[in-house]
């Protein structure tokens, strides 16, 4: 794998869709980092890899987007939570604060990944054989909600009228 910056990334993807006759599909990886795990016990006891009794993730989300031509990201956003309350109907809340990747369809759409930004420990994007990935790594210290994929809000940034919905 190769790490490249956010710019030259979105040229890659931009080239690899326009230089393949195939659709650019990109890996979205979430990790919930262990805060207890420690690289140092890795290195000295197990060659720098994690254990059973180091582990480095809680849990690992794993999806893919399909067919993006254009990634667009923002540091700091406002994503709309929209849904459907059983006994209150149709629901949008702005959520403050976030960081959001839009990855963009050749039809116009796109979809949208959304992050608390106090969640985010790192954000990298990568290779894997050739294909576009981004891989995140979220913080265990704040609890949060998963309500789609790819979408991650810290309990904390919840509007209050949701919560008592």
């Amino acid at each position: 794998m190769s790490r490249i910056g956010m710019a030259t990334f979105t040229n890659f993807v931009e080239k690899y869709r326009m230089n393949s006759t195939e659709d650019c599909t990109y890996l979205v990886r979430c990790s919930l980092m262990n805060e207890l795990f420690s690289q140092e016990f890795a290195d000295t006891h197990h060659e720098g890899l994690e254990s059973e009794d180091n582990v480095k993730y809680q849990w690992e989300d794993e999806f893919m987007v399909h067919r993006v031509v254009r990634v667009e990201r923002m540091d700091s956003g406002t994503y709309n939570l929209s849904g459907i309350h059983p006994q209150n109907g149709e629901f949008t809340y702005p959520i403050p604060s976030m960081q959001l990747i839009h990855m963009h369809h050749a039809n116009g759409d796109y979809t949208s990944l959304a992050f608390s930004r106090k969640l985010v420990k790192s954000m990298v994007e990568e290779q894997e054989n050739g294909q576009p990935c981004l891989l995140v790594e979220l913080h265990d210290h704040e609890p949060f909600i998963n309500p789609i994929s790819g979408v991650y809000i810290a309990n904390s940034e919840i509007p209050l009228e949701l919560k008592n919905a």
